[in-house]
């Protein structure tokens, strides 16, 4: 049997583990959206903008709630999950109009 601080132990190297991966995300997704941009300003591309604006939704957006909202009030893991929602699929709205209408 497992012994409760053992647990414990596991569980915060878990949950650094997790920040980790999470952080190397967003930083991934904020350089691609800026490359993205990027492309956006030098053809003046609009669907360039959408794109890199649908990344950050997608990416450094949801990291960025998730870790200011846990830190910074009492919100459960179901009320974070919102606003999380919400940045994913206007992410993946602004990839589709990207896609198809820019």
């Amino acid at each position: 049997m497992i012994a409760p601080l053992q647990l414990s132990n596991a569980l915060a190297n878990d949950s650094a583990l997790i920040f980790a991966f999470a952080a190397v995300t967003a930083v991934a997704g904020a350089f691609v959206a800026y490359q993205a941009y990027r492309g956006y300003r030098r053809n003046e591309s609009r669907p360039m903008l959408y794109l890199a604006v649908g990344i950050v939704l997608l990416t450094a957006v949801p990291v960025g709630v998730d870790y200011t909202l846990a830190a910074l009030t009492r919100a459960t893991d179901a009320e974070i999950l919102l606003p999380v929602t919400v940045a994913h699929l206007a992410g993946v709205a602004a990839i589709l109009y990207a896609l198809t209408r820019a």
